[in-house]
């Protein structure tokens, strides 16, 4: 029985337990945007963790051409928890030149906060933000699902995901290995590549519609990396 005891206490203590191991600690990149393939802007990501807690944000900042378009400036904060063996988002925030809404999440529940109005969304499965469901392809694949419930400008999709591994890219004259994600939503397919030399970092995505390439991001510049 003592011998028992001994044995759950170690493992309720045992960091691998009760918690998940998390490559990425601090981020910070810089990419570019194009926009009908010519180039419209620069993209930030961020990511700061501080013990179970993970603050992940994208701002885009465009040039003229993104603001004729009217993707001039958005920005994208989520806080995420790492409960137990799980990335769990919490909170997210989207706002651009037209649109500012807060959502909070609880599962399969999501309250979402535009212009002082809650609208509950229940869903039957687990409910995600776009940027948890970045770091999700980031830090948990190969062990990952192949769909997911996630909002999208204030609307639950659901998006099966098509991975493939030992992929090969290039931008700008340099190449990364890693494994790529996809998913169609309507006639736009979306798609991301990950680096392995990079701790998973997402390095390239790109929307296409009607078969034609609408929004393309590449990778620039790593600033923070660990």
């Amino acid at each position: 029985m003592i011998r028992k005891s001994i044995i759950l206490v170690f493992l309720l203590l045992s960091p691998f337990a009760t918690s998940k191991d998390i490559k990425l600690s601090e981020v910070e990149a810089n990419y570019v945007f194009y926009y009908k393939n010519i180039e419209a802007g620069i993209m930030q990501l961020k990511l700061k963790k501080n013990e179970n807690q993970i603050l992940l944000s994208t701002v885009y900042d465009g040039n003229f051409l993104a603001a004729i378009a009217n993707k001039g400036f958005r920005e994208e904060i989520a806080e995420i928890i790492v409960d137990n063996d799980k990335l769990t988002p919490k909170k997210y925030l989207y706002k651009d030149n037209k649109d500012f809404y807060r959502v909070l999440i609880n599962k399969n529940i999501a309250i979402i906060n535009d212009n002082n109005i809650d609208t509950k969304i229940i869903s039957e499965n687990d409910i995600y933000d776009p940027l948890t469901m970045i770091l999700l392809l980031m830090e948990d694949y190969p062990n990952i699902n192949d769909n997911y419930n996630v909002l999208s400008k204030k609307n639950l999709k659901s998006y099966q995901y098509d991975y493939k591994d030992n992929q090969e890219i290039t931008i700008k004259g340099k190449k990364y290995n890693g494994y790529s994600a996809q998913y169609k939503s309507g006639k736009k397919t979306n798609f991301f590549f990950f680096s392995n030399e990079h701790k998973n970092l997402m390095v390239f995505s790109s929307i296409f519609k009607n078969g034609e390439e609408k929004i393309r991001i590449e990778i620039s510049e790593i600033k923070i990396l660990r």
